[in-house]
């Protein structure tokens, strides 16, 4: 073959030394970040694109002179593209500083590149011990490690990973199988089969051609296992009885809502649309995170409000409002909180936000560090709750457990998944993405919450300030919809049930012995390899 491709007839880790604006590599790099964003809802019918998307990041890192580069260029590519709402956020969002959003959208871009940077220096160092066809095999279990790592400890940010493209494609119950994270392995060995096939064509050594071979057979028993999995259900499993449901979307402006003495902003709509919602049957009425705009239970008036509007309606109300307490040496607690209440009028049950938007709602590390919390961004600095358990709706002879989520949570498997685990039949996220604006960015979210849905294989309640509220069922499919900057109460009927889906009786583990088993078996083809050089 004649001509001059970089990164391919060079030795890796060999400097190129031809002249070159542009290395082919990093163009084919970015615009494979391109492609992997429009693989993501809201987008219909496109998340197969993530297979050719991954294939290429593979294929380049694999063989790139600057491999570290061209990875970074990926995820800022991809990253660019999926936040660049975050430099849209309106006047009412949480910063005091509007020279700051500009430069915490950059950085949250940054950080979540990051990510992709040091998985390309992974893959080079392996590339640089084992050879190309030994970092195209150990692409996916790298590539899934560093999506988990994404959305670990107080930064973990897990928005829009890979397995999530599938959402909107006919393959979204097999994520029932092995959650998010799974879909995203068995992407990563799809992509890296079809990279393998065109290296095989180009590289005739034995062991590139063994590797060509049984990772498509792997990726196949993988996608094969996930659709085995996606049925089954645990012993005991049962949907229960069906119950009507109603997601209020008020849509209060943001810029009422926390002005002293528009309270009635709140009041009005969530008066008139809850008593719509009780005509039409509705027995569990969920409102929206803060939608009562004070400290609930230290204002009589609003809680007053409260009570009666469940009492009179005979209804079962959830509802997000600020909490607090003071401690048994004095010090005041704050809380992104929410709160159940009964036909009766009387506050059942409690939950404050568990795992908080760094920066946004809380600094992160003060528990190493205390005086971070003195910082002032004009973030709400509340104090995280515990994690979500599941609060009891006791209808006659049925009762039913949910799970509360507050906004930035649903985008956690693992809290949706130890909920229901632990008995919750029903998920409610309960959110206000106002200051999102017209922008992809409630789009997003609101689709991520559909996947714990698909996950747990749970029904799912949605109320957003201004939207988008709605209803989906076990499968994750929709029942009703309220769209932005709207008012309605969303109601439907859904059969909460105990899940018992294989990610949320077994989690991850499946997905780490898929991974393990592949990469033990990568070695021992690239050892051979290695013995006969």
């Amino acid at each position: 073959m004649s001509g001059y491709v970089p990164g391919m007839n060079a030795r890796p880790g060999t400097p190129d030394t031809r002249p070159s604006r542009l290395a082919p590599s990093a163009v084919a790099a970015f615009g494979a970040g391109l492609l992997a964003t429009a693989a993501m809802p809201p987008l219909r019918g496109t998340g197969w694109l993530i297979v050719p998307a991954l294939a290429l990041l593979f294929g380049v890192v694999a063989a790139s002179e600057r491999p570290v580069r061209d990875a970074w260029l990926f995820g800022l590519a991809h990253q660019a593209s999926l936040l660049h709402w975050l430099f849209l956020l309106g006047p009412e969002a949480t910063i005091t500083l509007r020279w700051l959003i500009p430069v915490s959208a950059v950085a949250a871009i940054l950080y979540a590149s990051l990510f992709y940077l040091l998985f390309g220096a992974a893959l080079r160092l392996v590339r640089d011990r084992l050879g190309a066809a030994a970092a195209l095999g150990l692409a996916p279990p790298l590539w899934t490690a560093m999506e988990a790592w994404r959305g670990a400890g107080e930064l973990g940010f897990p928005w829009c990973l890979s397995g999530f493209a599938w959402l909107e494609t006919p393959l979204r119950p097999l994520a029932a199988a092995a959650g998010e994270l799974g879909l995203g392995f068995a992407s990563a060995l799809a992509a890296a089969a079809l990279a393998a096939v065109v290296l095989a064509l180009r590289d005739r050594a034995p062991a590139t051609r063994r590797l060509a071979v049984m990772l498509p057979l792997f990726a196949a028993v993988c996608w094969v296992a996930l659709a085995a999995g996606a049925g089954w259900r645990a012993s005991g499993s049962d949907q229960g009885a069906p119950v009507r449901v109603s997601a209020v979307q008020a849509d209060v402006a943001l810029a009422d809502k926390w002005r002293d003495g528009r309270e009635d902003a709140s009041v009005t709509p969530y008066t008139r649309l809850t008593a719509e919602a009780a005509r039409a049957g509705a027995e569990f009425v969920v409102w929206a995170e803060t939608a009562v705009p004070a400290y609930l239970l230290f204002d009589e008036d609003l809680l007053r409000w409260v009570r009666g509007t469940a009492r009179d309606h005979g209804i079962w109300l959830y509802t997000g409002f600020p909490d607090a307490r003071v401690t048994a040496d004095g010090a005041r607690e704050r809380f992104n909180g929410s709160g159940l209440f009964g036909p009766d009028g009387l506050l059942r049950d409690r939950y404050a936000k568990h795992h908080l938007l760094p920066f946004g709602e809380r600094m992160p590390f003060q528990g190493l560090l205390p005086w971070l919390g003195r910082i002032d961004l004009g973030q709400a600095e509340w104090t995280p709750g515990a994690a979500p358990t599941p609060m009891t709706v006791e209808l006659g002879d049925r009762a039913f457990g949910f799970a509360g989520l507050v906004c930035y949570e649903s985008i956690f498997p693992d809290l949706t998944r130890r909920a229901v685990r632990d008995g919750a039949g029903l998920l409610v996220n309960i959110t206000n993405d106002g200051w999102f604006g017209r922008t992809a960015g409630p789009l997003q979210h609101a689709a991520m919450a559909r996947m714990r849905a698909a996950e747990c294989a749970v029904p799912l309640v949605r109320s957003a300030n201004n939207g988008i509220s709605f209803v989906v069922d076990a499968r994750g499919e929709m029942l009703g919809r309220a769209g932005l900057y709207t008012r309605a109460a969303v109601t439907a009927d859904v059969a909460p049930g105990p899940g018992g889906t294989p990610f949320v009786v077994f989690g991850h583990r499946p997905l780490l012995l898929a991974a393990a088993a592949w990469t033990l078996l990568a070695l021992l083809l690239l050892r051979e390899r290695r013995r006969k050089r």
